[in-house]
């Protein structure tokens, strides 16, 4: 029996050949981006903030297509529903999922529920989380080391009633991880780990979140093996008459 392998990300990060037509669609799409699709609101906001960015995943979140004429938005409704962001979508409601079933276990125990999350974004899973617990059962510090994403998790924190910690940190920092005081249960890295393509940094963080963790702790952490649209990011050498800058 033939097994189907996945594709390395090296293997995906490689220059397409001229005759590949996914070469000559991606370099369409980037484009698009880059002129027509600016009318999306989706597509200004990671142009600004970054398309991995907090900012960007709560617009993906909340899932309302909006742009500049009815054409901004109907760009806006198919950026909104490409396979990569429906995925991020499923991913955050099974991390809710998962993150609201540890969380009750360790209220039902009557143990103290320190939750940490060391790369929150903007926050939304977290704190639709914790609006669905008692009030004052869990004791929340969100992080994230981009400013805009803390004011967004702030913003989002108020409009919720939700009361957490919400600070800026790097989530990579030793200095920034230990200054955690008591230990927490409970900590979160979500979307952090899927765009980074170094193991070995990945492999050291999580030895960093271990030492900061309370002992017989939970880590709740996501990862994408495979990302449906990886091949948009690679060079484009092979196609330098549509190749754009930035």
């Amino acid at each position: 029996m033939l097994q189907k392998t996945v594709p390395s990300y090296e293997a995906l990060s490689r220059p397409l050949p001229l005759w590949n037509p996914k070469a000559w669609y991606y370099q369409l799409l980037r484009l698009g981006l880059r002129t027509v699709g600016q009318l999306s609101q989706g597509v200004q906001i990671g142009w600004r903030y970054g398309f991995d960015s907090g900012v960007m995943l709560e617009y993906v979140y909340r899932n309302q297509p909006s742009g500049i004429t009815p054409l901004g938005r109907l760009i806006d409704w198919c950026y909104l529903n490409s396979q990569g962001w429906q995925g991020i979508r499923l991913r955050s409601k099974l991390l809710k999922t998962v993150l609201q079933e540890v969380l009750q276990t360790y209220i039902d125990q009557g143990s103290p529920c320190r939750l940490l999350d060391v790369a929150c974004g903007g926050g939304r899973y977290d704190l639709e989380v914790l609006r669905a617990l008692p009030p004052h059962a869990v004791t929340a510090t969100l992080r994230d080391y981009k400013l805009e994403n803390i004011n967004k998790a702030r913003q989002l924190a108020r409009q919720m009633g939700v009361t957490a910690q919400i600070e800026q940190g790097d989530a990579f920092n030793d200095g920034d991880l230990k200054q955690v005081h008591p230990r927490p249960q409970v900590v979160v890295v979500s979307g952090l780990h899927e765009i980074l393509p170094d193991d070995a940094l990945i492999r050291h963080h999580f030895q960093q979140l271990y030492q900061i963790l309370e002992t017989h702790g939970t880590l709740v952490f996501t990862i994408q093996p495979q990302h449906p649209q990886l091949e948009l990011n690679c060079p484009a050498s092979y196609l330098p008459i549509l190749a754009l800058p930035g």
